[in-house]
């Protein structure tokens, strides 16, 4: 019996603790933590500054763009890379899957193959 006690006073104490919004329900709403020694000029050019993230189509974009970016930094001059040179410059993801990325079997792929294979494995 004075183990129920306890965990209904435990129970209640928790139910006390949990921030409510205004109706009374739920999470507060998020307030931001202000830091009190940035000046009130610079937290307005920060929040002015600020970019919404993106969704969708959008995102993809963004994401195929750096993988390009990666993939060109590594293949350099020619366009292509091999295994081992994907292995060497830190393209792990590429080299483990290389054998399903290069259907053509020339040992070589371009940006074109991976961006293919990618899409061929998005859900």
């Amino acid at each position: 019996m004075r183990t129920d006690l306890r965990l209904l006073l435990a129970a209640g104490a928790i139910a006390l603790a949990l921030p409510f919004n205004a109706a009374g329900q739920g999470a507060a709403a998020e307030v931001p933590l202000l830091d009190p020694w940035v000046p009130p000029a610079l937290r307005a050019k920060a929040a002015a500054d600020r970019v919404e993230p993106s969704h969708g189509a959008a995102l993809r974009a963004q994401a195929e763009a750096k993988l390009e970016a990666r993939f060109a930094a590594a293949a350099g001059e020619g366009g292509t890379l091999t295994r081992e040179q994907a292995a060497a410059r830190g393209l792990g993801a590429i080299a483990r899957d290389f054998d399903s990325i290069d259907r053509r079997r020339a040992g070589r792929i371009s940006f074109e193959d991976y961006r293919q294979f990618l899409r061929a494995a998005a859900p």
